[in-house]
């Protein structure tokens, strides 16, 4: 499973300084990573990475590269990570008044510009 956030931020988020709920913040992680990972269908949630000139850099068959720290873990968009955050507060506050079909406004605002939309 992938989580797009760690305990340690979501806990930070959600301002919870015990551990008595880590492994049900963890789940709500975990619903909420997959949640975005279905609504951003195709398109990638990792950060491309650039070159001195900003530019997205492409390997050689034109796919982009994604951006890797020193431990070659990859770096999630500040986009998607707010967004996880975001549905993760709403799964931890038991605020469940979504619509069939839709994440909550707030999130698929911060996604709707990264989405690879879906051909009719």
């Amino acid at each position: 499973m992938i989580n797009y956030v760690t305990l340690a931020e979501a806990k930070a988020h959600l301002r919870v300084t015990h551990n008595d709920d880590d492994s049900d913040i963890m789940l709500k992680i975990q619903a909420a990573s997959s949640a975005v990972k279905n609504y951003m269908k195709e398109y990638s949630v990792y950060e491309p990475a650039r070159d001195v000139d900003e530019d997205f850099e492409v390997d050689s068959n034109w796919e982009p590269i994604i951006d890797e720290d020193s431990n070659t873990v990859r770096s999630v968009r500040f986009e998607v990570k707010a967004a996880v955050l975001i549905l993760t507060q709403k799964f931890y506050d038991q605020e469940y008044n979504f619509t069939l079909g839709y994440l909550p406004d707030e999130v698929m605002s911060l996604l709707y510009p990264l989405r690879d939309p879906a051909l009719a």
